[in-house]
């Protein structure tokens, strides 16, 4: 799979390798290497193996194979035997043929629906404003008390990275805007804990099951395509008994908000203004109905009156199994 993700280059093949590569076992460091190409860490036969499949691959996407095929093949012989050169052979042909048709597949569907991932007109924008729409106590509030691993999903700029408590061990950010990915990694340089930034969306998420101490959603339910599949994967990342801390914008309570609300969203003005936001979605039930147990919320609006936008922040934990 990392053989065929590297010659490829797919980045939607790319992030279910890395989600059944994480499954079979393949850590996180083992992982970023043999994307990387770094190959030195791996006992003689497994090199040969890896580089052997890569090569393969890359000759049946490219057309050619790499300078180093020969080299790779003649290693490939050394250290393995001919029943484990077919073994690799029969994976880079099942290999190659799966992340054609997905790649297909995916062609097919993209005119369909515009993407979510990149509004570089709208990640600009955001990224002067989201200082002002959530703020400082907003965000030292969402993050209080966290500990261990915790995933961050839609990133964005990476303004949460500096309110993390030091008993985080790590945040793994999660940000499909290219932009705003660029932005957040830069902001982990300077976070007080360690951040690594990952593209991926809430749909598919790169990491394995059960892996996370807790989960944190600012303003990111609102815009994802799928909120059911979206809270199911953050529902999977999460150990059993840990937190899903969410800040999010949902739809009004009052009638004249919620009419104003459906008008701009059902019009569709708003979400292609807001790159995929919606403004009528009842982001509340809808993560008590994925299997979460919501243990505190603080609901308030910004705005005028009845024209005021209504905020949730709380958090909600999945249940011990």
């Amino acid at each position: 799979m990392v053989a065929v993700s590297q010659a490829n280059r797919c980045r939607e093949c790319a992030r279910v390798h890395r989600r059944w590569a994480l499954r079979a076992g393949v850590s996180e460091s083992e992982l970023d290497a043999l994307r990387a190409g770094e190959h030195e860490h791996l006992d003689p036969r497994s090199r040969a193996a890896v580089s052997y499949a890569v090569d393969l691959a890359q000759k049946r996407f490219a057309g050619s194979a790499s300078p180093e095929a020969g080299e790779a093949r003649e290693a490939a012989r050394k250290h393995l035997s001919a029943r484990e050169l077919n073994q690799v052979e029969a994976i880079a042909r099942a290999m190659t043929l799966a992340n054609l048709t997905l790649n297909t597949l995916t062609k097919l569907r993209r005119p369909r629906r515009a993407s979510n991932e990149q509004h570089p007109l709208f990640a600009r924008y955001w990224s002067r404003i989201s200082g002002r729409v959530v703020s400082h106590k907003h965000r030292a509030e969402l993050l209080a008390g966290l500990h261990g691993r915790v995933l961050e999903v839609g990133a964005g700029d990476g303004r949460n990275f500096a309110h993390y408590p030091p008993e985080v061990t790590e945040v793994f950010a999660v940000e499909p805007e290219p932009y705003l990915r660029r932005l957040a990694s830069e902001a982990a340089l300077a976070a007080p804990v360690r951040v690594t930034v990952l593209d991926g969306t809430a749909e598919l998420l790169p990491l394995g099951e059960g892996s996370c101490h807790s989960v944190v959603s600012s303003l990111v339910l609102c815009s994802v395509s799928d909120q059911r599949t979206a809270l199911a994967e953050l529902h999977r990342v999460l150990l059993p008994g840990g937190e899903l801390r969410f800040f999010e914008h949902v739809i009004a309570e009052q009638s004249v908000g919620k009419a104003v609300q459906a008008g701009l969203d059902g019009s569709g003005i708003w979400p292609q203004l807001g790159a995929g936001c919606h403004l009528t979605r009842d982001t509340v039930r809808a993560i008590t109905a994925t299997g979460f147990k919501l243990e505190r919320i603080r609901r308030f609006t910004s705005g005028p009156g009845a024209f005021g936008v209504p905020f949730v922040l709380g958090m909600a934990r999945r249940h011990e199994d």
